[in-house]
């Protein structure tokens, strides 16, 4: 798992695949209709619900503008080339690519990184520290 803010509340993220939300309620066990439930479900929402899936958007109408996806993220989102070819290096048929507004700023908050990072360690993603 990667993620990167690109810009002022603007995320890109890089998962094994797209979860579903009951997948990270699960993850978490939180109690449905909490106020942690919420939380979990707005970071779901921004990650997945709410997120352009850029692997499609690649494929659908920049594949033939770009010759790779890794020119296409650097070109396109800004994604610095070698991050870019680790990435595209990385992709398998189920990877998610996402590209999202965080317009609650949720992922500026180092317990909100933490949480999330055991959501997806229960899920069995690696977290890139390399990532913001």
């Amino acid at each position: 798992m990667y993620i990167r803010e690109i810009s002022t509340s603007k995320l890109f993220a890089v998962f094994d695949r797209r979860y579903t939300q009951d997948e990270f309620r699960a993850a978490c066990q939180v109690v449905p209709g909490s106020y942690a439930d919420f939380f979990v479900l707005e970071m779901h929402r921004c990650l997945f619900d709410h997120a352009r899936d850029i692997r499609a958007e690649y494929k659908k109408y920049y594949a033939i503008e770009y010759p790779t996806i890794s020119d296409f993220l650097f070109w396109k989102y800004g994604i610095d080339k070698e991050t870019a070819q680790q990435i595209a290096s990385k992709l398998t048929k189920s990877t998610f690519v996402g590209y999202s507004r965080d317009t609650m700023r949720i992922f500026d908050d180092e317990t909100v990184k933490s949480v999330l990072k055991e959501i997806l360690s229960a899920l069995g993603e690696f977290f890139d520290e390399n990532s913001d």
